[in-house]
């Protein structure tokens, strides 16, 4: 048997969920939503010890259990399939693996929420330990809110992160997202806000965005 084509799948997925039909491509670099293909080689990392944040930090960090290898792969393949749903006007959720070279390196989430106010988006996103500290981070962040301001129409995008993130939180300020609230629970967490004004200083050229008709129909009100 050859090798599974996600592209082929993802065009199946989009017949029944419409945001699998979703890429956003800039310079090399594609976010589309993950097949199982993919997610199983996000799960890989996950699973390895270290293989986002240093050994151990993983629930000061990130707010996941300190559990790596099978339990962690499956708590993450089990998190990621309850994302594919229908997307409607009132809640919606776009997770798009981050593809390089061919190699899944990472994972980020656009979302709306029935609690947001109409226009707001949650951004959050994760890159392989091995991958980070090289632009990376930044360029899907930014490739991210092209899709929600520039091509979905958001006007404001929020995300989260603990405090002690500093890598995550330092990549969010310099994107021009600005600290709203903090919350304390397991670990402290820092909330953070940008609007297309402040992204539009920081816009990256050539961005790609297809395949986005049957998404938005689903997602505008009415």
């Amino acid at each position: 048997m050859g090798a599974v084509d996600p592209g082929l799948l993802r065009d199946d997925l989009a017949a029944l969920y419409p945001q699998f039909a979703v890429t956003v491509a800039h310079a090399g670099l594609l976010l589309a939503p993950p097949t199982d293909v993919e997610l199983l080689e996000l799960a890989a990392i996950v699973a390895e010890p270290g293989g986002i944040v240093e050994p151990g930090r993983e629930r000061e960090l990130l707010g996941w259990p300190t559990e790596g290898g099978a339990v962690a792969a499956r708590r993450f393949l089990e998190w990621a399939w309850r994302l594919r749903e229908v997307p409607t006007a009132g809640r919606w959720r776009l997770p798009l693996a981050v593809i390089e070279g061919g190699r899944t390196v990472g994972l980020v989430v656009l979302s709306h929420e029935v609690d947001h106010p109409a226009g707001t988006v949650h951004t959050s996103s994760w890159l392989a330990r091995a991958e980070q500290g090289r632009g990376l981070g930044r360029r899907v962040r930014l490739m991210l809110l092209e899709l929600a301001f520039g091509h979905l129409g958001a006007v404001r995008a929020v995300t989260g992160a603990a405090a002690g993130n500093t890598a995550s939180l330092r990549v969010s300020t310099r994107l021009g997202y600005r600290e709203t609230h903090r919350e304390t629970g397991s670990v402290v967490e820092v909330h953070l806000a940008v609007t297309p004004g402040a992204w539009r200083r920081r816009r990256l050229a050539d961005v790609v965005v297809e395949g986005l008709d049957g998404f938005r129909e689903a997602i505008t009100p009415g």
